[in-house]
């Protein structure tokens, strides 16, 4: 009787605990990417399981008491720890969300939307539906998560020129505009628009005079803001062309020029022609040379035009002068008279300005004809097509909906919206003051800033 009783106890317990960890199982998994990156699972009454960092920057964002939470409270806890900790400086967040599991993308959305929300951060939601061996290659390989590798990866693809090392401290705000504008930094930089930021340094913030939250500094005063909107229309940037849902231009650039013929006379570079110093730009540029008519150059006692010269002792000489009581300072004194050396002066015929020559060799100017060759074949880069002297190519990029502000609010730099006619006045809190820095808790970080490469 007793040990009937010992195995019914034991047959209780084990199914207790079976029930417990029945319940207890992992039901959905959950990834989400600002810039710091946590992944938390559920179990089947939708309290969070368990929740860990995926990258450094999420280690900052969690704390021992989520665990057990339903996944709303634990949003509400994350999102201000997100905040305080400086994550998110603007009233606008992106995110990246990855999921498996039961769990509803839509309802996950409102669910993280809300979160946000109620700090009065507006969220543009992006969400991975696919993860590859290829992604979670590149997750192990850099430590970041799988959702932002595969981001990352669909980015490469649409920008061959972009190293993945530069793309993988980027916050997901960053990568979209990547992927947006072809725009992107180098390693240790993260992009905003059109410009590059590094930190470089962190000083304590000052007390001073700030807008309230929900409040932007325009020209001055404290206006009330909203995040910009999007619309359903797809817009291009300049000098871009919307095809689908694609921005498409076109590129020409002048084809390179590798086989030439000349109309007449002799194919050489403008060095070899005497045209331009061996270091010039244009030295070896082609030319076309005519000799054929050309004369060379002669000794003043050569010439047929009236040059007065004289021959003594073999050698030529011109310039006659009278000789003075000095003597003849500067010539060679010849029969009684004052002379300069022409032994070594070549000169062409007809030329009256006295042009000399160091050989024999040079040809005479006015009798040598040169013209351009005549190109006979264009080479343009593999990815542009040829049309005559010169090369076509499509330049791509996806397209962007457009941004406009909700009516009775005005856009101002280019991504915020202001109601001018709320205005609110400043309180004491924590600034700035140090050049190209922002507040992040309450500690200020310097920036270094430079231009974004790409388009």
């Amino acid at each position: 009787m007793k040990k009937a009783i010992i195995i019914s106890i034991a047959i209780l317990i084990i199914s207790i605990v079976s029930i417990i960890l029945y319940n207890n199982r992992t039901i959905s998994t959950i990834t989400m990417d600002i810039n710091p990156s946590i992944e938390i699972k559920l179990n089947k009454n939708n309290k969070v399981k368990s929740i860990k960092a995926l990258n450094n920057d999420g280690k900052d964002i969690i704390t021992n008491n989520i665990k057990g939470k339903t996944l709303e409270d634990s949003l509400d806890i994350i999102v201000k720890n997100v905040i305080e900790k400086g994550y998110i400086s603007e009233d606008q967040v992106t995110i990246l969300l990855y999921s498996t599991g039961k769990i509803n993308n839509n309802e996950l959305k409102f669910t993280v939307g809300n979160s946000f929300g109620a700090q009065s951060i507006a969220t543009d939601i992006i969400f991975v539906n696919n993860i590859t061996k290829e992604d979670e290659k590149l997750a192990k390989q850099y430590n970041i998560s799988p959702a932002k590798a595969a981001y990352i990866n669909s980015i490469k693809k649409e920008n061959d020129n972009i190293d993945v090392a530069n793309l993988v401290d980027e916050s997901i705000r960053g990568l979209t505009e990547t992927k947006n504008t072809g725009k992107y930094c180098d390693k240790g930089y993260n992009l905003e628009a059109d410009w590059c930021y590094k930190e470089v340094d962190r000083k304590p913030a000052a007390n001073g005079d700030v807008c309230p939250r929900g409040y932007l500094e325009y020209e001055g005063k404290c206006y009330e803001e909203v995040p910009i909107d999007h619309t359903d229309k797809l817009m291009c940037r300049d000098e871009f062309e919307l095809k689908g849902k694609k921005c498409v231009r076109e590129v020409k650039i002048d084809a390179e020029a590798v086989d030439f013929t000349c109309p007449y006379g002799q194919e050489m570079t403008n060095y070899e022609a005497g045209l331009t110093e061996k270091d010039a730009g244009n030295a070896n540029d082609k030319v076309c040379v005519d000799v054929s008519n050309a004369t060379h150059p002669v000794s003043p006692c050569e010439t047929h035009d009236g040059t007065e010269y004289t021959i003594a002792g073999g050698k030529c000489y011109w310039h006659r002068a009278p000789v003075i009581a000095e003597g003849c300072p500067g010539k060679v004194q010849v029969n009684g008279e004052c002379w300069d050396d022409a032994s070594n002066i070549y000169i062409c015929e007809g030329f009256r300005d006295g042009k000399r020559y160091s050989s024999r060799d040079e040809y005479c100017e006015n009798s040598i004809k040169m013209v351009p060759p005549t190109v006979t074949e264009y080479k343009c880069p593999s990815d542009y097509k040829l049309d005559g002297a010169a090369c076509y190519k499509d330049e791509v990029e996806d397209a962007f909906y457009e941004m406009v502000c909700p009516s009775g609010y005005n856009q101002v730099f280019n991504d915020r919206c202001i109601n001018k006619n709320k205005i609110g006045n400043t309180e004491k809190g924590l600034v700035c003051k140090y050049e190209s820095s922002r507040l992040k808790g309450d500690t200020c970080v310097i920036y270094d800033i430079i231009e974004s490469k790409g388009n």
